[in-house]
């Protein structure tokens, strides 16, 4: 209580009243530093630290010990346990913000190293499970304090299309420059990820949704600027809020629910998740996203060809098919319990109907 109230504003302080309380509060908010004092009821601060450390989730976090047991045996032992720092009570309040300020800028420096060297090849961005992380200590602290946060997510409409008609460098290309396009229109304090092959992840801290759909329209006239053989890039924008009390799991569904509705309303927009409006699925549009060699595998499948008959005939292994298969059922947002086979045939009936019955083997 003495070190919170010493500490002041500008630090948002979560108080447990014994051991335990720390080493459950702690796996759940996240905080960036922890004051540990040495004596408490039940587990000892040796034993707290010993249990935080244990903890994936808790390990990388700096722990301070703020303790009377000030003699130099005392310090040492702190600090060869495992504590950042050790400062003997009572605290002189100046000190005690310089070291704890310290301690949380470490971790931040850290973090930013660990995220680099784990960052995508492509595009030098942090990974989806960097994303999920961060976004789990962000709401944490949307808890604590109050503050709106949102996030978008940004599927790139036509990669594939260029992957197929330019190759893969191309792609690259493209995926370098949208995200240094989005880098630059999005704030400092936004965080921008790698979320999956042709999708971004960005989480906006202190942002509302209204707020956070003008970031995104930004961010897509941005993306407009990169082009491939003088086609602007398109994509789609679904962006949510998270709400008190729902887990990073339910903010990113719901953002994910926004990009199908944006998706399947043709594409080339942003949704709101609040936004009440219901779209049938448009088939035809969505299949644009479809390659050369998907759309190959399909004609297979609509004349109930099986994978290996299909794989003979394209001269690709087996599993290949079923990489097409699962990548098509992604574009198309056709349900696992629905045969490939007879949702083109029902979806693409004029199409499948002017096919020849026996297609030549490639």
């Amino acid at each position: 209580m003495l070190a919170g109230m010493q500490l002041g504003e500008g630090f948002d302080v979560i108080q447990a009243s014994d051991g335990e309380e720390c080493v459950q509060k702690a796996a759940a908010e996240q905080p960036d530093v922890i004051l540990l004092d040495m004596m408490m009821p039940g587990m000892n601060g040796s034993e707290v630290l010993m249990a935080l450390s244990s903890d994936p989730l808790t390990a990388d976090i700096p722990v301070i010990f703020l303790s009377a047991l000030g003699t130099t045996g005392d310090r040492v032992k702190g600090l060869e346990s495992g504590a950042v720092d050790y400062i003997a009570k009572p605290p002189e309040p100046k000190e005690l913000v310089a070291r704890v300020g310290a301690a949380a800028r470490t971790k931040a420096r850290q973090t930013e190293i660990a995220a680099r060297t784990s960052a995508d090849s492509v595009t030098r961005l942090p990974e989806r499970s960097a994303f999920e992380q961060r976004l789990t200590q962000e709401i944490s602290r949307s808890e604590r304090s109050g503050a709106p946060l949102s996030i978008l997510l940004i599927d790139l409409d036509q990669l594939d299309r260029v992957n197929e008609q330019l190759g893969r460098p191309a792609g690259d290309r493209v995926l370098a420059e949208v995200a240094e396009a989005l880098k630059s229109t999005l704030r400092t304090a936004d965080v921008l990820y790698r979320y999956g092959g042709d999708e971004f992840a960005a989480i906006l801290p202190d942002t509302e949704l209204g707020t956070a759909y003008l970031a995104a329209e930004r961010c897509r006239a941005a993306m407009q600027e990169v082009q491939a053989a003088g086609t602007p890039t398109r994509a789609s924008v679904g962006v949510a809020q998270f709400s008190s009390g729902r887990a990073a799991e339910e903010v990113i569904a719901r953002a994910e629910i926004a990009l199908f509705r944006a998706k399947e309303s043709g594409g080339g927009r942003t949704w709101r998740a609040d936004d009440p409006r219901r779209h049938g699925i448009n088939t035809v549009s969505l299949s644009e996203e479809l390659t050369e060699r998907e759309w190959d595998v399909l004609v297979h499948l609509s004349h109930r060809r099986t994978e290996q008959e299909t794989a003979r005939r394209l001269g690709i292994s087996r599993g290949t098919v079923r990489s097409h298969k699962a990548r098509i059922r992604r574009k198309l947002h056709v349900s696992p319990d629905i045969r490939l086979s007879e949702f083109v045939r029902t979806n693409f009936k004029d199409l499948v109907d002017r096919l020849p019955s026996d297609i030549t083997e490639k």
